[in-house]
C-alpha cells in the first residue's frame, strides 16, 4: 500500500540564505545607484543656479577656494563673493531638500 500525501501538505520553504558576499554586492550596487542619482540631481540644481551663484559655489566649494577663490573668479570683493556663495548654497539646499547629506530620502 502506498503512502498517501494530503493535498495540502506543507512544503518546505524554497528560500535559501544568500551568501554575505551577494548581499554586500547588492547593497553596494544600491548605494552606487543612490549616489549617482544624487550627483545627477546636484548637477541639474547647479545648472539651474544663476551664473554668478553657480560660479561662486564652484570656485568656493568645488575648487575649495573659499570666498577668496570665488572673489578672484568673479572679480568681486570677498564679502560680495561670500554672499553669492551662501545664496547659491541656499538655492542648492532648497533643490535637494527631500534628501539627507547621503542622498537618502527624508521621511
Amino acid at each position: 500500500m502506498s503512502e498517501e500525501h494530503p493535498a495540502h501538505a506543507p512544503r518546505p520553504p524554497r528560500c535559501r540564505p544568500l551568501p554575505p558576499s551577494v548581499v554586500a554586492e547588492v547593497a553596494d550596487d544600491a548605494h552606487e545607484h543612490q549616489e549617482a542619482e544624487l550627483l545627477h540631481r546636484l548637477g541639474h540644481a547647479l545648472a539651474d543656479l544663476p551664473d554668478a551663484e553657480r560660479t561662486a559655489v564652484v570656485a568656493a566649494i568645488g575648487y575649495a577656494g573659499g570666498p577668496v577663490g570665488a572673489a578672484m573668479e568673479l572679480d568681486l570683493d570677498v564679502e560680495d563673493a561670500d554672499a553669492l556663495t551662501r545664496n547659491g548654497l541656499q538655492l542648492l539646499r532648497a533643490a535637494l531638500d527631500d534628501v539627507d547629506a547621503h542622498g537618502r530620502p527624508l521621511d
